[in-house]
Parts: structure tokens; sequence; C-alpha cells
């Protein structure tokens, strides 16, 4: 069905481009017209935009889905003692509860978490996660644009964890041929979990298969100190380096973290056309250090924005990533001016759209219909300062703002009401699963 948005207030199509009071069309999953006065097609869905600002819908670059089951059960770690007792023990938790209930499981935490998302006017998220066929149901029934980021590896996660690595090759393609639909809402990039988790022949086999079929990558790299170090003792090169010598360093690779690089490995990503996701709340919570994503940007290398996992954020809100890689770069470098609400908002938009590989990530006729309305009634939006929209909306602006949600052409939230799927009896199920999943994970915490 088509939908038009009439008198929005305000209409963003990218950080450098806002127009006021006008009309977007719809239709068949693309922009079809934005402009005054829009004719109306028959038949349309037409949605009051006045007292609200159109955004394109918001992407998560980079979180692990599961991990929603996990808020606030983190005590304060560091990455590798957090996997080991937090992380590990968890999933060995909810392989468990798999084994004797099926995967429903896996449905929940998929569809739960998208609901969050998708009430913060987030439209798509790149998802590192179990490969469970439940995710992908899930992404459908709700309605949510999912880029399922395949994990593997073959070293130090428990063997009981983990698939044998004949197996996880075999599977990652069938996974590929079943579920990647560019076409639609679920599509798959290659996702080797860290180079300390994975031989460089399996390293190098993810890549050849990016390359065959057309897919992106994504990797953990130099998230901690220790990794590098460890790295370097072990191959000679860092994180970085080693990445170029297996031919993975390319335009394919959106690299997570890159906490602790030098100004050469810089250089190389540049000359690379590989992009960069910063995850700023989770590498605060874990103690990792802080990204230089503003030398990264100067540099002239795309950065995005993840959340990360709920283990080691606790929420899936964009909005606060914006703030916090704003107000993180300009209390490491000392320095006011050094990153904008543009500069995050496009982090959050555009540049998050190249690492999921989809034409979106601005409003423009013939782009995805991706978009989230987002009220700007709020007493904290008060007063408003309209000149300054994106100030407003970076510094100022929740997730619940937003008002409706629309994913490829369907609202899937309006007048913040989920629309395609029974919200609250999800999330009833969810909370049985939940109480069971703590209860077990916190004997091995602490047993």
């Amino acid at each position: 069905m088509a939908i038009l948005i009439r008198n929005c207030s305000y209409l963003v199509h990218n950080p450098g481009q806002i127009d006021r009071d006008c009309d977007i069309l719809t239709e068949g999953g693309h922009i079809q017209a934005i402009g005054k006065n829009l004719s109306a097609p028959s038949g349309v869905d037409i949605i009051d935009g006045k007292g609200c600002t159109i955004i394109p819908g918001l992407i998560n670059a980079h979180t692990h889905l599961y991990q929603n089951l996990l808020k606030g059960m983190s005590p304060g770690l560091t990455l590798v003692p957090w996997c080991n007792k937090i992380l590990f023990p968890s999933l060995s938790a909810m392989r468990t509860m798999m084994s004797r209930t099926g995967k429903r499981l896996s449905y929940l935490w998929t569809a739960i978490a998208s609901i969050e998302m998708i009430r913060g006017g987030i439209t798509c998220c790149v998802n590192m996660d179990n490969t469970i066929p439940e995710i992908m149901k899930a992404w459908g029934d709700i309605g949510f644009r999912g880029v399922l980021a395949y994990t593997l590896s073959n070293k130090w996660v428990p063997a009981e964890l983990r698939a044998s690595e004949s197996n996880m090759k075999q599977q990652m393609l069938n996974f590929i041929r079943d579920y990647h639909r560019p076409e639609n809402l679920t599509t798959i990039c290659v996702a080797p979990s860290t180079l300390f988790l994975c031989s460089d022949e399996f390293l190098t086999w993810a890549g050849e298969q990016a390359q065959v079929h057309d897919l992106g990558m994504q990797i953990h790299i130099s998230e901690i100190s220790g990794e590098v170090d460890d790295q370097v003792k072990e191959t000679g090169h860092t994180p970085v380096e080693h990445l170029k010598y297996l031919n993975l360093l390319n335009e394919r690779l959106s690299a997570v973290h890159m906490v602790h690089v030098n100004q050469h490995e810089i250089d190389l990503l540049v000359a690379s056309g590989a992009q960069v996701v910063h995850c700023p709340k989770s590498n605060m919570k874990l103690a990792d250090g802080i990204a230089p994503i503003a030398k990264m940007q100067k540099a002239g290398i795309p950065v995005s924005l993840g959340t990360d996992g709920c283990a080691s954020n606790d929420l899936l809100d964009m909005w606060e990533e914006m703030r916090t890689a704003i107000l993180l770069a300009r209390v490491s470098e000392n320095q006011p001016d050094i990153l904008n609400p543009q500069d995050a908002f496009s982090m959050a938009t555009i540049n998050a759209a190249r690492v999921a590989n989809i034409d979106a990530g601005e409003l423009q006729v013939g782009k995805l219909a991706d978009l989230a309305v987002v009220d700007l009634k709020g007493v904290h939006l008060r007063p408003f300062h309209g000149e300054d929209l994106l100030n407003m909306l970076v510094f100022c602006g929740k997730a619940g703002d937003v008002r409706d949600t629309i994913i490829h052409g369907e609202v899937v939230m309006r007048d913040r009401r989920i629309i395609k799927v029974d919200e609250e009896s999800l999330l009833e199920e969810a909370e049985e699963i939940e109480d069971e999943l703590f209860i077990t994970s916190k004997g091995q915490f602490y047993g």
C-alpha cells in the first residue's frame, strides 16, 4: 500500500539537506516522491506529519541480539573476564534451554530486541548472532530489516559452544542460499568474530566466500590493548596489518571497535576503503578505551555507529549512541568541535547503510522506504530551535519521541503501537524464559 505523510514540519533528507513543510510518498518499498502538496493516489494510507520531523530510519551497524536476554546481568569486568564469566556461561545456559524447549528462545530474543529498536526509529541492524532460522522468521513477522552477520570461530571459544569447522562452513553456505534476500528484508554478511577466534586459513576462506557471494564482511578488531599485543607477538603484525596480510582489508570490510590503532593502521584503512563501526557505550562499559574516530573521520574513513550487544551496553538506543559518540570524542580530544551532530547523524544513517549494504540512510526518491516520524512536542525539546534541527535531535531527542516507524514501505509502528505482532504476549513469554535463564546463568557465574 502507498503511504503519504503530509504536512511534515521538517524532513531530513540527509545532514546537509533539510526541508520544511513538505510531504513524502512511498510505494512498493521505495520512496516515490518528496515535495509540497503531493496528490494522494487511490487507496493511499495518509499519515499526518504536522509537528513532526521525518528522518531516515536509524541503522544499528553492529549488535548481538541474543544478548538482549542479558541486560543488567554484568558486573564490572573487562572484555576477556567478561567473556569467560558472563558471556560463555550465558550461552551455555541458552544452549541448554534450547535443547529442551526448541528454538523459540532465539525467536523471542530477536523479536523483543527488534521491537525495542523499532520503538527508537531503528529500521535495520547488523546482527552478529547465533545462526538460527528463527531469527529470520522473527524479522519477517515483525517487518524488520535485518542483516545476519554469520558468526564464525574455530579457536578459543569453548568447543561445546561452536560447531566443527566443516559443519560451520556448510551451514553458512546453506544460510546464504536460504536467507540472503537483497530484494526483501533479510540479508547475510560474513562475520569471523575476531582474529584470535579464527585461524588464518579460516579467515581466508571467509574472505573468499564474501567475494564469491558479493557479501559484506564484519569482524571485531583491536578492541583491547592485550589483543593487539598478543597479535604482534604471534604474527609480527598488528591486527590491521594482519588483515592486510590476509588480503581482507578491503571495501567489503567493516571493522568493529578499532579502539587501539595507530596512525599507520589508519593510513592502511584509508587506502583500503574499509569501514569502521564505533560502539562508544560498549567500549566505555567494558573499559576498552576510546576509539580515535575523529582522527579516522578526518583521514576519510567512513565511520558508523553500533550499540554492540546488550550485555555490554544494556540498550539498543541509537539516540544515546549518537550523543555518546560526540561527547566521548570531544572529551578525549579536549576539543568541543571535534565531532558535531551532523557527523553523528551520518554515522547512524548514511554511513551505517553502507555497512549494511542497503540503499537507505537518506530520504531521496528511489531509496528504500525506511523512515521514522519523530514527534517534536516533548517537553525535553522545548524551547525548540528549528534552525538547529540536528542539534536539537541529536542532543535532546529520545527514542521515545519516535511516533511511527516505516520499513520497506510498511508501517510497523503507528502512534507508538507495534502493528504486526502482539508485543504484550511476546514480552510475557520472554519474561518467563528470562527468569529461568537468569537463575541458570547466575549459578554458573557465581557457583
